[in-house]
């Protein structure tokens, strides 16, 4: 953006380097579709504009999210804190399945870490569960109170297929991260 500056008497021109949208943690799709992740009952996907909007509109459920911490209301309108991250939000209720069951609906919950390693965005998500050797997943979420998830790790990836099929959903992830669940664990 072309700039004229008047400092001591004198004209100085200028460009001031202009960005044309902020960088947020909360992004919009801008048309585009979500990117999800389901592993056993749980389906993961990324903090959108368009997810906290249909949130909000009950006006309730933000008011108790932001009351709990959720990062999805205190952050909103943050820049990513370092490149890349995301918040990593559990998307819709449980699929119906025996491993979910005593849980409360985690929907609109924030992924903190799983088995103690802090979730940096939904591809390290997956890379965490793709890598995992843990018999146990130790799912926490980023916000005051609440419960814990935990699941053996085998069973949720023989679940998952299963849920699909009952489900109709068609596959496991969305193109981009059913690459990253495919590739070979890292070494």
């Amino acid at each position: 953006m072309p700039l004229t500056i008047f400092r001591g008497g004198h004209e100085l021109k200028v460009d001031l380097p202009v960005s044309p949208s902020k960088s947020l943690l909360v992004t919009d799709l801008q048309g585009a579709y979500p990117p999800y992740f389901v592993f056993g009952p749980l389906v993961f996907s990324n903090a959108t504009a368009q997810l906290v909007g249909g949130l909000s509109s009950n006006g309730n459920l933000l008011g108790i999210l932001g009351a709990i911490g959720n990062p999805l209301v205190t952050r909103r309108g943050d820049s990513p804190a370092f490149d890349g991250e995301e918040l990593v939000v559990v998307s819709s209720p449980l699929f119906p399945h025996k491993l979910g069951k005593g849980y409360s609906n985690p929907v609109a919950r924030v992924v903190k870490s799983v088995n103690n390693v802090p979730v940096k965005n939904l591809r390290h998500l997956v890379e965490l569960l793709r890598d995992s050797k843990d018999e146990f997943l130790n799912f926490t979420f980023d916000q005051r109170g609440g419960e814990s998830m935990v699941f053996p790790r085998q069973a949720m990836i023989a679940a998952t297929e299963e849920i699909l099929t009952d489900n109709g959903v068609r596959s496991q992830a969305s193109p981009e991260l059913q690459t990253v669940w495919n590739a070979k664990p890292a070494p």
